[in-house]
Formats: structure tokens, C-alpha cells, sequence
């Protein structure tokens, strides 16, 4: 009996001690890693939401982008039509008043050779000189 008691004071019962200890550290490990995967899962559902914020953010970032490009590409296009318009109406002017200048000096040019023919052939500078002008302003 003694030989029981000393084993259950020395033997036993910190042995049953060191297995409540080691279950009661298991447990807490076992509940830390527990807590720890939680917060993982946590932390992940976090950064998928972030992510999913960016992705959003840069969604609408690349639509206004767009947009000004858009817009900066018709004000462009409506500013060069513009200057084309512009352009191709002061070449239009450019060349009614080329082709008026040609008139006048051509029909100034065909009214003096015909004015030299007729005084050469009729002697009459003035009666003549009056009817061509009538006739060449008709044209």
C-alpha cells in the first residue's frame, strides 16, 4: 500500500497533472488556430471586397476616360470641319475674285483689240468704241 501511495503522490498524480496541462495546451492551440483561420477567412473576405471596390473604381475611371476622349475627339473633328468650312469659303472668295479680275481684264484686252480693228478698219474710234462696251458688258 505504500508502495501505492508513494506511486500515486509521485508517479500518478503529476503525471495526470502534466496530461491535464498538455490537453489544456492543446486545447488552446487547437482554439488559436481556430480563431486564426476565422481571421484569415476574414481578412480575405476584406481584401476581396477592396478589390472589388478597385476593380469598380477603375471601371469608372476608364468610362470617364473614354468619355473625354470622346469629347475631346468631336471638339476636334468640329473645330477642323470648322476651319475647313472657313478655308474652303475664303478659297471660294479667292477664287470669284480671280475669276472676275480675269473677266474684266480679258473683256478690257478683247475691247481694246476690237477697238484697234475698228479704227482700223472704219476710221471711227468713238461710235465704235461705245457700242462694244454695251455689248461686252451683255456677256
Amino acid at each position: 500500500m505504500v508502495v501505492l501511495w508513494v506511486l500515486n503522490k509521485f508517479v500518478f498524480k503529476p503525471y495526470l497533472a502534466y496530461l491535464d496541462e498538455w490537453e489544456a495546451k492543446q486545447a488552446k492551440v487547437q482554439e488559436d488556430y481556430n480563431n486564426a483561420e476565422a481571421i484569415l477567412e476574414e481578412k480575405r473576405k476584406e481584401g476581396d471586397k477592396i478589390l472589388e471596390k478597385a476593380r469598380v473604381k477603375g471601371n469608372t475611371v476608364i468610362e470617364e476616360a473614354e468619355s473625354l476622349a470622346n469629347q475631346k475627339k468631336e471638339k476636334i473633328l468640329s473645330d477642323a470641319e470648322s476651319q475647313v468650312r472657313e478655308q474652303a469659303q475664303v478659297a471660294k472668295t479667292q477664287i470669284e475674285k480671280e475669276r472676275q479680275s480675269m473677266l474684266s481684264g480679258a473683256k478690257d484686252h478683247i475691247m481694246g483689240v476690237a477697238l484697234k480693228l475698228n479704227n482700223k478698219i472704219f476710221k471711227q474710234e468713238k461710235a465704235s468704241k461705245d457700242f462694244i462696251e454695251k455689248h461686252i458688258d451683255s456677256l
